[in-house]
């Protein structure tokens, strides 16, 4: 098997001096200025001769370069496009430090795991996206303080700042929150409906027959009947059908609701989920917006350029990744922990509305 090249062979090999070599290893071509085209020979090089780079080099870089910085997710991430967009953010910029990044998805029940390879690697920052809701993230963190309390800095991206109970636990065990105010989102959607006239509105994270929230929703369900909504939910349930069936199944319920219950409103909180829905409640003969005001919640590129443009909220990702960037940077300590909240931008197109009056029916 072939054996680790190090920095002496490297240059004897490509004929420069190991001030050169290490010039580039280390992304410093431009500081140090190094030549264009020996970067790409020496690039070249490395690429074709499988050249990895040992942990224990890496390791021997000064304290202070912010060089050993992870980034752990779990649940359904690529769902939410906005939260790969965010992840393309960070590690770019993570990148521009060190020259590369270490990312690892988990299961929820095996964020221990993924936490610990983290430190055994030699990681000294983290960030921990939250893709599930805050009840499940929160679930799992209790076991993982220790941990925390062995790495430098630890950031939450994307927190819902839902809980105040969970967000102080975080505070208190010296976890930076980074995030946006979905509360205030929830309230101005409720109040674009309520102003056009609908007492109604049906949710996509509440079970369709029960009317109950979906874990860790209770929050979103409370704020439209605070606004003086009647609340009806879309969502089939996790036992009802594979994930790939919900969309379907989200837009017979919301049919249902139309002609049923008089329900014109939708609030739906994804907006690739969103579109979904809009599209298959046209095999009922449903319009959005002229039967069923819809309001989407991610503010994708993609939803300004549907048949019918969604009314939707845009996340302050690039925000949220720069003030991530400045705390994982600054040496602030973790007993002055703080909640950085963003606002979400409303975009207003034209699948909120207004609607016509109601038709009576039924859907086969």
């Amino acid at each position: 098997m072939t054996q680790f090249l190090t920095m002496k062979q490297l240059a004897d090999e490509l004929q420069l001096s190991r001030r050169v070599v290490s010039a580039v290893l280390n992304n410093r071509s431009r500081e140090l200025r190094i030549s264009e085209a020996t970067e790409k020979r020496v690039r070249e090089y490395l690429e074709a001769s499988g050249y990895v780079r040992s942990r224990s080099a890496l390791q021997l870089k000064s304290k202070d370069d912010n060089s050993s910085i992870g980034i752990l997710y779990c649940g359904k991430f690529i769902d939410l496009e906005y939260l790969t967009a965010s992840l393309g953010i960070l590690t770019q910029e993570i990148r521009k430090l060190c020259g590369f990044s270490e990312i690892t998805g988990v299961e929820p029940d095996h964020l221990y795991e993924g936490v610990s390879e983290f430190i055994a690697k030699g990681i000294r920052k983290l960030i921990w996206i939250h893709a599930n809701t805050e009840q499940e993230e929160f679930t799992h963190a209790e076991k993982l303080f220790p941990l925390f309390s062995r790495l430098e800095k630890v950031v939450i991206f994307k927190f819902d700042f839902l809980n105040p109970e969970s967000e102080e636990t975080y505070l208190s065990n010296g976890v930076e929150l980074v995030g946006f105010d979905s509360e205030k989102s929830y309230r101005e959607a409720a109040g674009i409906f309520f102003r056009a006239g609908h007492r109604s509105i049906a949710l996509n994270d509440i079970l369709f027959h029960s009317g109950e929230p979906l874990p860790g929703n209770s929050k979103l369900h409370s704020i439209f009947r605070n606004a003086g909504l009647k609340v009806y939910g879309l969502h089939p349930g996790d036992d009802a059908a594979s994930a790939s069936d919900i969309p379907k199944l989200i837009a017979e319920n919301l049919a249902n609701l139309y002609w049923k219950d008089g329900v014109k409103a939708a609030f739906i909180r994804n907006d690739l989920l969103a579109a979904e829905v809009m599209n298959r409640l046209g095999d009922y003969g449903i319009r959005v917006p002229d039967d069923i005001a819809l309001i989407g919640f991610s503010g994708s590129p993609y939803s300004g350029w549907l048949p019918v443009p969604l009314t939707t909220f845009e996340h302050p990702i690039e925000e949220m990744c720069r003030c991530t960037m400045f705390l994982l940077k600054s040496g602030n300590p973790s007993d002055n922990a703080r909640s950085h909240i963003f606002e979400n931008k409303l975009v207003l197109r034209k699948s909120h509305g207004p609607t016509k009056g109601l038709e009576k029916g039924e859907v086969s």
